[in-house]
């Protein structure tokens, strides 16, 4: 064989290779990058919980959902999967607020009927505020499903995405989704960790994401949507003044009283097997300060220790007859009250020691 052609397989050869391992660099390159983005397998859950949602919405065909959208839609709660107002103790005077000024608005204007009334519209916006565990996740999803309302519990720390771009995109398609959704309830809580006062301070995409916020939030304002964004905070003071402008409906959510416990309680042990003299106001007057998730917690640490026995025995093959017996006094619910006492009073001596230590 002559020189040339020596020279043209040795330089198709050397093309070659370098093509393979361009080919094989951009691969592997790809597939590093995806491993590095947090949103791949995201948007992979969220396509796949997205086919059983979009017969469950009942969209259009036109109205097909992008990809941040999907994102968004894997939170969506169905009104029939929501919560009953019944399972809420404690909070009967907010409940009867929130049916006569969200409630009834929203099923009117659903029904198509029409009020004789320029006002007569649900707030576009509402703000529960108060002190954590006392239900105001529970009231949110109470309210969705008593107006018939899709539920979409939308986790604000997903607008500090790391990806240049993705927060813009997903800011616009939690009000796009809304809209294709509607009836729907946005519950955002703890608002006020990303909705917090703006100061000279923000990060440059901070600043512009809660612009970019306030304003398609005011698109939905003045539109006649059927979306109400609804906010939860312990710290109302740390919101944005026009964050709380559009959150014109401002309920306090606060902890129970001697009353609202009794009732808490009530419900927590409704089909629990109580002793005959179990003595709901006992228990009540011994858990002054305490919220309705902290009545929840000494109700269930009660149950763990009084069937632990029983559960042990169950185990090794024993007669289950034994379980119809265990009985729950209120001295069992008393005895786990000052329990979680004494650990909440052990964890803030435990964070005034690390605080003094030089």
């Amino acid at each position: 064989m002559d020189q040339p052609s020596d020279k043209i397989i040795s330089a198709i050869i050397k093309s070659t290779a370098t093509l393979l391992s361009t080919g094989i660099v951009g691969y592997i390159t790809l597939k590093v990058i995806s491993s590095f983005d947090l949103n791949s397998e995201k948007k992979k859950e969220a396509k796949k919980r997205m086919e059983e949602l979009k017969a469950l919405l009942k969209l259009e065909p036109k109205e097909s959902l992008n990809e941040h959208e999907l994102r968004l839609a894997t939170q969506i709660v169905l009104p029939e999967s929501g919560v009953d107002m019944e399972v809420i103790g404690g909070c009967s005077e907010i409940l009867a607020q929130i049916e006569d000024n969200v409630i009834l608005p929203l099923l009117i204007q659903a029904s198509n009927i029409t009020i004789p009334s320029a006002y007569y519209d649900p707030p576009k916006g509402i703000l529960l505020h108060g002190p954590p565990g006392c239900g105001k996740t529970l009231i949110a999803r109470a309210i969705a499903k008593k107006a018939k309302a899709n539920f979409l519990n939308f986790d604000i720390s997903m607008l500090n995405d790391m990806w240049y771009g993705e927060t813009s995109k997903l800011t616009k398609a939690l009000f796009t989704l809304c809209k294709k959704i509607q009836p729907c309830i946005v519950f955002i809580d703890e608002i006020d960790s990303v909705l917090r006062s703006r100061s000279s301070h923000d990060h440059e995409a901070t600043a512009v994401m809660k612009t970019q916020f306030m304003t398609l939030w005011d698109g939905f304002a003045q539109s006649d949507n059927s979306v109400i964004i609804i906010g939860a905070t312990n710290r109302p003071e740390d919101l944005d003044s026009a964050v709380l402008r559009r959150l014109p409906f401002k309920i306090n959510v606060p902890k129970p009283d001697l009353v609202k416990r009794e009732e808490i309680i009530k419900i927590l042990l409704k089909n629990e097997n109580l002793t005959d003299d179990f003595d709901y106001k006992k228990v009540a007057t011994s858990t002054d300060g305490m919220s309705g998730s902290d009545l929840k917690e000494i109700v269930r640490d009660a149950c763990l220790s009084k069937y632990k026995d029983v559960a042990k025995n169950i185990l090794n093959k024993l007669e289950l007859y034994e379980l119809n017996n265990v009985q729950i006094s209120h001295e069992d619910i008393l005895k786990s009250g000052q329990k979680f006492t004494e650990n909440g009073k052990n964890l803030k001596s435990h964070f005034r020691d690390e605080l003094n230590l030089d």
